[in-house]
């Protein structure tokens, strides 16, 4: 069944390509646009908001864009996880500027930008050449999201064992090499994780939600650092991270919808990176603002901003379940608050996503609740069949 969609006088042909877009898509139908969507998962749901769907090989998904954009012809193309750097050639896209993405995801080039231009940062640098440090701190890939990747070396004798140093990571942004050279190390910082949501039209930046986020939480099955979702608004005092947020989108000429990363630390927010896409809070954004995000990013490329968010409407939630081991889905995972559900027969290996878990209540405790009665329930039906 297709999404219900807004009545649109201007409704656009919109390819929507990336290794998972699926967010993307149901954000991009709900404005009212007609949605072509391209990824590497075919997930079931994606089918709800796309008037055509296609699934595209995980490796060398840069080498066929250009061909999906021939065959679909869309009136605007937009660059979904792990394509974002890709150069798209006769065709409108709607994302900055390849090699402006390209920098501003290099956590060793911002890190330096931020620091000049005197916002709070975290003391990065090139793992190959530590000089200033002290243990223990975090590794890092020097480019990569979701926090693949990511460990704490707490001395010098681990820090020499290491994974292989040629080894190929997983992340949303498709499998990536990580030789010793692009690996970064940072200073280990205590605080709440959070986010800022932020469309930019190149000039000016407008914030339209502060959300907490979920890094690595073990009753859905994330390890480490790995992203694990998110709840909208956040709690927590926000300490003026709209406006520092907007600074710094503004400052780097930024379009469209894009996020700022943050610790909330004693001493203050901290910037933690800057995502210059479409983020994984945007589920949660919408359900709890209530205001479409893709229709204000589509409209920032015109140099319009939308109004000052009001207040939510309720709290929303967005947890991604991780496979505890090898897996086969043999149910039928579709439920009203499912997203990204895998078709059945599908094999998911450990510690890989196997879905996302929708919910929204009256506060953060209510929703993260209602998140973990969700995620038992999805795991206890995995566990049976398997």
């Amino acid at each position: 069944m297709k999404a219900n969609r807004h009545n649109k006088k201007n409704a656009m042909r919109i390819l929507i390509i990336g290794i998972n877009i699926r967010h993307i898509a149901r954000s991009a139908s709900l404005a009212g646009h007609e949605v072509i969507a391209v990824d590497c998962y075919g997930d079931r749901d994606l089918a709800r908001y796309a008037k055509e769907t296609a699934r595209m090989p995980r490796e060398g998904s840069i080498e066929h864009l250009s061909s999906y954009v021939d065959r679909f012809r869309p009136d605007a193309v937009v660059l979904g996880p792990g394509l974002e750097e890709a150069s798209v050639r006769n065709a409108v896209v709607l994302n900055n500027p390849p090699e402006k993405t390209a920098l501003v995801s290099d956590k060793l080039w911002l890190a330096g930008w931020l620091e000049e231009k005197g916002f709070p940062f975290i003391k990065t640098q090139p793992l190959d050449s530590l000089d200033e440090l002290h243990y223990p701190f975090l590794v890092k890939p020097r480019k990569g999201a979701g926090g693949v990747g990511c460990r704490i070396v707490e001395s010098a004798y681990k820090l020499q064992i290491r994974p292989d140093p040629k080894r190929r990571i997983e992340s949303e942004q498709g499998m990536q090499s990580c030789p010793e050279e692009d690996l970064i190390a940072q200073e280990l910082i205590a605080g709440l994780p959070a986010s800022v949501s932020v469309i930019g039209n190149g000039r000016e930046a407008r914030a339209i939600s502060v959300n907490e986020q979920l890094i690595g939480v073990p009753w859905a099955g994330a390890k480490g650092f790995r992203y694990s979702g998110n709840i909208t608004p956040l709690e927590a005092p926000r300490c003026d991270m709209e406006e520092m947020a907007e600074k710094i989108i503004t400052e780097l000429g930024l379009v469209g919808s894009n996020g700022v990363d943050f610790l909330l630390t004693e001493k203050g927010p901290v910037v933690v990176e800057v995502n210059s896409r479409f983020q994984g809070s945007l589920d949660t954004v919408e359900l709890s603002g209530g205001e479409n995000v893709f229709e204000a990013h589509l409209q920032s490329f015109s140099g319009k901003l939308p109004q000052r968010p009001t207040p939510a409407r309720c709290c929303a939630g967005r947890i991604i379940l991780y496979a505890p081991y090898d897996l086969t889905v043999e149910s039928d995972l579709m439920r009203d608050w499912t997203a990204d559900v895998p078709a059945k027969g599908s094999r998911i290996n450990a510690d890989d996503p196997i879905l996302s878990i929708l919910a929204t209540g009256s506060c953060r405790d209510d929703v993260q609740s209602k998140l973990k009665m969700k995620a038992a329930m999805i795991c206890d039906m995995l566990k049976r069949a398997n």
